[in-house]
């Protein structure tokens, strides 16, 4: 598959409001004391690893935020892809604790902040992965040269904060049936969904 058409990305965005953002969790409890940072180390792995067949690699992105302080961006790793929850939770942790792969980008940023930058309709349109959205069929979604990103809230969905800058930014709210399912899956549905929309 040829996309680059003016930099066509496809971008998660993993809201992580509970998960400490100094990189202290333990590798061997990262659903317990890690506060489920195993969500976005299986997002990651959906990605990045398991999830794209044909979408180039290169244009991907993953941004995680943690406690509404830090942003971290990942792109595809250009060594070896860490292999499994606790690998890419090694990467999660020395990037917050400042010792970040050169495919990882660590910020300072809040959540607000983070819509204002990548909201920006022609460019780069944001939409929130949300079980009461309009279903991802009935949406008109512009696939080549722009940066199409998708919001994921944690395991108990999105904390009325977020809800309320949704609300306050008019963000479209797009879902993907009425099943439930694990944000690694919604990533892995959504790159499927984008694969076929350009064959």
């Amino acid at each position: 598959m040829q996309l680059d058409s003016g930099r066509t990305v496809l971008r998660f965005i993993q809201l992580l409001p509970a998960v400490s953002a100094s990189g202290d969790f333990p590798l061997r409890d990262l659903p317990g004391i890690g506060k489920r940072v195993d969500v976005l180390c299986r997002d990651l792995a959906a990605c990045f690893d398991w999830g794209p067949s044909d979408w180039p690699l290169s244009q991907l992105e993953l941004s995680a935020l943690f406690s509404d302080q830090v942003l971290l961006t990942f792109q595809t790793p250009n060594e070896r892809m860490p292999i499994g929850e606790r690998g890419w939770a090694m990467v999660v942790k020395n990037a917050l604790q400042g010792n970040p792969p050169d495919y990882v980008r660590v910020t300072q940023d809040n959540l607000e902040s983070m819509i204002r930058n990548v909201n920006q309709p022609s460019r780069s349109q944001l939409w929130v992965l949300h079980e009461e959205g309009k279903h991802f069929r009935d949406c008109k979604i512009q696939v080549s040269g722009t940066k199409n990103s998708f919001m994921l809230g944690d395991y108990r969905g999105f904390d009325s904060r977020a809800e309320e800058l949704v609300s306050k930014y008019g963000l479209p709210r797009i879902s993907l049936g009425g099943t439930s399912y694990l944000s690694s899956h919604c990533v892995a549905s959504v790159i499927s969904k984008f694969e076929r929309m350009v064959k």
